[in-house]
């Protein structure tokens, strides 16, 4: 981290912010069109918002920090420092529907511009342009094809990807990020910088039903690295997110992201004795804690936090009730339901050898209408949920409305790099 990191935002000083409270309803918290979080922003597409963003002190901190300049050499996401990719085994046959998945892919190149087949196509999986991505709507590192600058045929192409990618539920979660932020982009009259398709699209390796290859897909609040090697593949990692979490009106109403993460911790919390809730609750305070910024607030596992170490805290899975350890399970499975559901249940079976290892940490308290942050932590898994402040909205303290999920693979998971290892030590025997 550099020396100097922000206190906010960059827009808590400026006039007229609602400050809300942790569930008021976000059409309460739309700013007004002259607002300094959105001024100008009709004006703009997602380029040139970017640049009117580096002349705002907190703004173009993180832009620096998310700049491809500043990736480090990949080491992983772990609790001490040292990773031990050995922890990962997977079958020669995990389910991977990488049949559907190359015939997409192959789709997709044939309806690809000369141009776009080179502006598309980034190096193998361990290049470093494989971990270049980020969940702001600030577009800092272009390359790739961007689908608001593409065909309408392009992008129903590289949604079929998506689609043949994922389960039912996973992609079903995929599109409605896309579509809460295409909503979010109507609230705020900036349809050019968030709408459906803000969002880049790079392929690395060429697709194989047998040798390694994989995409990213990244933008506002939706990042997926996607790795396959054969009938094996490893999403990871992933950022989910919304502000608002629901769509209202139009023809999307109705439209509701992360409930089961929601309802499914915030059950669990409440299910402990006080003895286990005092062990997991960390803090009360959702902003008094070392590792906040007005960016990631209190989530750790984003953008370029490939190398980050992040301790056990809370208290351990091993103290839990069968059911509570269930409990655990299920919210391990809504954050892993972009993959397909064969490698998902490898995936589940995989995380439940390390249940007792595994850590419950909270952040907040655990009302009804109380915002809060959670996570699981154990040697292969990785997930948080935290409940946001607004970046468009004007809430100035974290909200219901505006979540922020991650999923990781501590140890080396991440970008399917153990799964490569695993693959290049099968390849030499």
């Amino acid at each position: 981290m550099p020396d100097f990191v922000p206190k906010n935002s960059g827009f808590h000083g400026d006039t007229d912010l609602a400050q809300g409270s942790t569930n008021t309803p976000f059409r309460d918290l739309i700013p007004k069109p002259d607002h300094p979080r959105i001024a100008g922003i009709a004006n703009h597409n997602a380029l040139s918002w970017c640049e009117s963003r580096r002349q705002i002190e907190a703004p173009a901190w993180l832009i620096n920090r998310l700049d491809r300049k500043n990736v480090p050499p990949f080491v992983g996401f772990t609790s001490d420092g040292n990773p031990k990719p050995e922890l990962y085994e997977y079958a020669e046959d995990e389910g991977a529907p990488v049949e559907a998945m190359v015939d997409a892919a192959e789709k997709l190149w044939a309806v690809l511009s000369e141009d776009e087949r080179k502006e598309v196509q980034k190096g193998d999986l361990y290049t470093d342009e494989f971990r270049i991505w980020s969940n702001p709507e600030l577009y800092v590192n272009p390359g790739g094809i961007r689908l608001d600058e593409a065909s309408p045929t392009v992008q129903d192409h590289i949604h079929a990807l998506l689609c043949a990618s994922s389960s039912k539920a996973g992609y079903d979660k995929i599109l409605g990020c896309c579509l809460t932020n295409e909503f979010l982009g109507q609230l705020v009259n900036g349809p050019k910088v968030l709408n459906k398709h803000s969002y880049n699209f790079r392929i690395f390796d060429k697709p194989s039903l047998t040798k390694p290859w994989g995409y990213t897909f990244f933008g506002h609040h939706l990042c997926l690295a996607v790795a396959v090697v054969g009938k094996r593949i490893v999403i990871s990692p992933t950022f989910f997110a919304a502000e608002p979490d629901h769509i209202d009106e139009g023809p999307n109403e109705g439209l509701r992201l992360f409930q089961s993460e929601e309802q499914e911790g915030l059950a669990l919390m409440r299910s402990l004795s006080p003895e286990l809730q005092k062990k997991a609750q960390v803090s009360e305070s959702l902003t008094d804690i070392e590792t906040w910024n007005p960016f990631d607030e209190r989530h750790v596992g984003g953008a370029q936090q490939d190398n980050r170490v992040v301790p056990y805290e809370g208290v351990q899975v091993k103290n839990f009730t069968k059911e509570q350890k269930a409990a655990v399970l299920r919210i391990f499975a809504a954050f892993h339901e972009a993959l397909p559901e064969k490698p998902l249940e490898s995936r589940l079976a995989h995380i439940e050898k390390f249940i007792d290892e595994t850590y419950f940490m909270w952040l907040g308290k655990f009302g009804d209408s109380d915002a809060f942050y959670y996570r699981l932590h154990s040697p292969v898994a990785f997930v948080e949920f935290d409940n946001h402040c607004g970046i468009f909205l004007t809430n100035t303290f974290p909200s219901r409305c505006h979540v922020h999920t991650t999923c990781r693979l501590p140890n080396g998971g991440d970008y399917g790099r153990a799964l490569l290892k695993q693959y290049e030590k099968e390849a030499k025997q």
